[in-house]
């Protein structure tokens, strides 16, 4: 009896510790400020703006230095919809500083039923110790899109 009560209180102890860090959420002693997270929540954001083709609010996620060509490169997408959006997989750096997302977008001319990928590589940096990411990207296949 004393041996099994002398087993169930660091059993006990071990549970709750699970159970108290359930309550806390993930820990992660290399990602304590979420980087990745708010990367995640960026991403999203100007991944779904561009595809709703909100070309000005997206621009507010682009690197100032490249912000007005990342505008200049979009066409007139008033005769042209994108429908889906896919990322491939990806990774932080080991500084949790940059990562690159590849994007398939994919997209139809309201002239033609021919659906149309368009790819965007989408570089995501951070600079200090801000929790802000900012893009840079290159888009291949627009053409193909606002040319149907």
């Amino acid at each position: 009896m004393r041996q099994t009560l002398l087993l169930a209180i660091p059993l006990s102890l071990l549970l709750a510790a699970g159970n108290l860090g359930c309550a806390f959420g993930e820990l992660r002693p290399k990602d304590p400020f979420d980087r990745q997270y708010s990367l995640q929540a960026s991403h999203k954001s100007y991944t779904d703006l561009v595809r709703w083709s909100k070309f000005q609010q997206a621009a507010t996620f682009v690197d100032g230095e490249s912000r007005d060509a990342f505008l200049s490169a979009m066409p007139d997408f008033a005769e042209v919809r994108f429908t889906d959006w896919r990322a491939d997989a990806w990774q932080l750096d080991e500084d949790l500083r940059e990562t690159t997302i590849e994007v398939t977008y994919k997209g139809y001319s309201l002239t033609s039923p021919i659906e149309v990928d368009v790819h965007e590589s989408q570089h995501w940096t951070r600079s200090g110790r801000a929790n802000s990411w900012s893009v840079r990207s290159s888009f291949s296949g627009l053409d193909r899109l606002a040319g149907n």
